[in-house]
């Protein structure tokens, strides 16, 4: 794995387990983009490998926390 794969892969990990507020918080603090996803969300299709992405199922719990 080369280390710009192993670096996203640890600055994603940190976030996991978090719950939205927190996820927020801590993008806000780190200067991180921060896109929230709820169901259906009509999204971009620009990659940003700095932006997180915070997915959300219908009660607005998080699901998934990917770059892009």
């Amino acid at each position: 794995m080369d280390e710009r794969a192993r670096e996203d892969r640890d600055w994603l990990a940190a976030y996991r387990g978090l719950s939205p507020e927190q996820v927020r918080r801590r993008a806000r603090d780190e200067g991180r983009p921060l896109r929230v996803l709820h169901p259906g969300s009509v999204v971009t299709m620009d990659f940003r490998p700095d932006r997180l992405n915070l997915h959300l199922d219908e009660r607005g719990e998080p699901l998934d926390v990917t770059a892009g």
